[in-house]
């Protein structure tokens, strides 16, 4: 019987206190592995195309206009699937994450809960 294949899950946040934790809880979650981590729009752009990662969690506000990245990201080839992380999750958040088309929000007060629901809906066999 073949093994499951594990998602590969990249991060990007500009805040490295935020950037350790969040690494550390991908590694604990069954099915997922954690692919790397970026620190600016730039790398989290190299990280994509060079990993190739399933999944990108990525801080909505990374770039200097709120959603840019998510759309630049998008467009990459074998694009992953986006869960927009925010400090603030607002209905605004919420909107300007829709339309710049990430796939998920996610709330960094409430990121363990929400990140693990967010899986589960976009993973539903590896939940």
């Amino acid at each position: 019987m073949q093994e499951p294949r594990l998602r590969r899950v990249a991060i990007a946040d500009d805040s490295p206190a935020f950037l350790s934790a969040a690494a550390s809880y991908v590694t604990t979650l069954p099915g997922f592995q954690l692919a790397g981590t970026a620190r600016t729009g730039a790398q989290a752009i190299d990280l994509v195309e060079n990993s190739m990662p399933d999944v990108l969690l990525l801080d909505l506000r990374l770039a200097p206009k709120r959603g840019e990245l998510v759309r630049r990201v998008k467009s990459t080839p074998a694009a992953p699937v986006i869960v927009a992380l925010t400090l603030f999750d607002t209905p605004e958040a919420a909107a300007a994450a829709k339309l710049a088309g990430a796939d998920e929000l996610v709330g960094k007060v409430s990121f363990i809960s929400g990140l693990a629901r967010a899986l589960a809906r976009l993973f539903p066999s590896a939940a």
